[in-house]
């Protein structure tokens, strides 16, 4: 009779035991594959996310590419929902998931409707910190009277932020220099030039970060205000306050080209003779031969007083002929000009030119009637004798020489300084013509964009003007028209005289080709985003990136209705 064996029951276990393990290894490893096959296709998706972010840069480098009247053209770059919003990559697609980007900047301080407009945002409406030492040259204090003008600045933190700027190791009254950071133990000390990248600005003694970008943790242009203020201090900004951040710049620029993209006439160009080809054909020959005039004889100075002694330097001014009662031929139209003679005067601004007056030397005495001798002279040639040997001439003498002169001739001047014409003439000669050979001009702030805060720190730009300026563009767009191009609008338009204007020209402008936004990449049926904050310089072509920043890692910042699309997944 056989036996049954003992350990049969202790089989069938381990047989159990392998079967679970080897279902447990499989169902792991097909979670494994589940889970790989999501990750990858989550950072496919990422990718093509990234890749439309990076569409979302070329269409604003695309943009910014065209001429400022092809840009205004197709809806300008402050407000354009129909370039900027839930830009489609495949518009044709079949496919439910659509990938869109959009191009968003914070909106205007004026308008309260919503907190994110689809558009640009120009740097030359901020103040840039690379011009602020120029400012200081010109005008003693400009620098740290612009900066005061920031929301929560004070005298400490101005003074620290130059002495972070400026080429020295001398500290302002209440700044810091190098003494200062080696002096607590810190691994730096200031730069002593302009900062790479505006967040710099936070290794500089009391700049915080609450100061510099305000509570918006998370760059949706909205101020938490429920945010932990760790690193609050003097200089924060309070609640409701712009930030520093969307004040100031490093990049604003504009190309020194028309309004439809092309090169302008140089008014200071060595040679003459293209010189007034080019104003005759873009002008007219009156216009050409007074520019062309100046620019070889220069503007006749004030008449000299009668108790001043008579130098030399004086009377080639042309003083002379106005107190001695010289004769003149005015508004000769049918002067001849020599285009070979070099321009020994320079055209400052276009707006000295206006009401100017410029006379032409006396006409050559023809050479059988000059006298050998040169007490017999003719009087214009011993006048020219005197000036050559830089002498004094008395006032009896002079008398005789003006009678005896050849009659000076004036050159007819078109620029009137009457208001009326001023609107006609000013823009066109604005928009075509240029007294510098400068590519970009930098550091120039928009007064048809720039917040109150920015214009209050333009020099010679004093309060109540300030105040005027706000009042008189609340009627016209960021893209007005072309009487509004230039800043010239402040003196056609009565706001400031003409003086006055001369002195505000070199630092403002109502245009700009460095624009910052941001690119908000993204589908319509994932939660995933890519977002990054760009600025383009457009000053050059093509246009160059000259920040970048990413953002991805501070979520999708806005709702779907905000990125512009119909639903919201939030």
């Amino acid at each position: 009779m056989s036996r049954r064996p003992r350990h049969s029951g202790f089989i069938v276990l381990i047989v159990m035991v392998i079967i679970v393990m080897l279902t447990l290894a499989g169902l792991a490893f097909v979670l494994n594959l589940s889970l790989e096959n999501q990750a990858v296709h989550v950072q496919g998706d990422q990718q093509q996310l990234q890749q439309t972010l990076a569409s979302g840069v070329e269409l604003m480098r695309g943009f910014l590419a065209q001429s400022p009247a092809q840009r205004q053209q197709a809806g300008g770059t402050h407000q354009n929902s129909a370039v900027f919003a839930a830009v489609s990559i495949a518009p044709d697609s079949p496919t439910d998931d659509d990938t869109r980007f959009s191009i968003l900047s914070p909106q205007d301080e004026t308008d309260a409707s919503s907190e994110v407009r689809f558009g640009l945002q120009n740097e030359s409406a901020r103040l840039n910190l690379s011009v602020l030492l120029d400012w200081e040259q010109d005008h003693p204090g400009a620098a740290s009277a612009a900066l005061m003008q920031l929301p929560g600045m004070t005298e400490a933190i101005a003074d620290a932020i130059l002495d972070w700027i400026d080429g020295d190791d001398i500290p302002r009254p209440s700044g810091a220099e190098a003494d200062y950071y080696v002096g607590r133990g810190l691994p730096y000390e200031p730069r002593n030039d302009v900062p790479a990248v505006l967040e710099e600005l936070l290794l500089v003694r009391d700049v915080s970060r609450t100061s510099l970008f305000g509570t918006d943790t998370n760059a949706n242009f909205r101020q938490d205000n429920d945010s932990p203020r760790t690193l609050s201090g003097a200089g924060d900004v309070s609640s409701g306050q712009t930030p520093w951040a969307r004040l100031l710049t490093l990049y604003s620029a504009e190309a020194n080209r028309s309004f439809q993209g092309e090169a302008r006439i140089e008014l200071n160009q060595e040679e003459l003779q293209p010189l007034h080809e080019q104003l005759t054909e873009v002008f007219d020959r009156q216009t050409a031969d007074f520019v062309v005039a100046y620019r070889q004889f220069g503007p006749q100075d004030p008449p000299v007083d009668e108790a001043t002694p008579l130098t030399s330097a004086a009377l080639r001014s042309g003083g002379w002929s106005s107190r001695w009662g010289a004769k003149t031929v005015p508004d000769d139209p049918a002067i001849e000009l020599d285009l070979s003679e070099p321009g020994e005067y320079r055209i400052e601004s276009i707006l000295d030119l206006i009401e100017a007056r410029v006379f032409l030397p006396p006409e050559d005495t023809p050479s059988e009637t000059v006298q050998e001798s040169t007490s017999q002279a003719p009087a214009d040639d011993r006048l020219d004798q005197a000036l050559d040997d830089g002498l004094e001439i008395p006032l009896e003498e002079l008398d005789g020489l003006a009678e005896d002169s050849q009659p000076l001739r004036e050159v007819a001047n078109p620029f009137a300084d009457q208001r009326d014409q001023l609107r006609d003439y000013l823009p066109q000669w604005f928009d075509r013509t240029t007294t510098t050979d400068q590519e970009a001009i930098r550091g120039r702030i928009n007064i048809n964009q720039a917040p109150r805060s920015v214009l209050l720190g333009v020099p010679d730009l004093e309060e109540s003007l300030v105040d005027r300026i706000l009042a008189a563009r609340d009627g016209f767009s960021a893209d007005a028209g072309e009487q509004y191009r230039y800043p010239i609008w402040l003196l056609t338009e009565g706001l400031v005289e003409l003086e006055q204007m001369r002195r505000l020209e070199p630092y403002l402008t109502c245009g700009g080709d460095v624009y910052r936004a941001q690119i908000v990449a993204f589908g319509e049926s994932t939660r995933l985003v890519a977002r990054g904050e760009v600025v383009l310089d457009a000053s050059v072509s093509p246009p160059r990136q000259v920040y970048w920043k990413d953002l991805g890692l501070l979520g999708r910042g806005f709702t779907n209705a905000e990125l512009g699309l119909q639903t919201d997944l939030r």
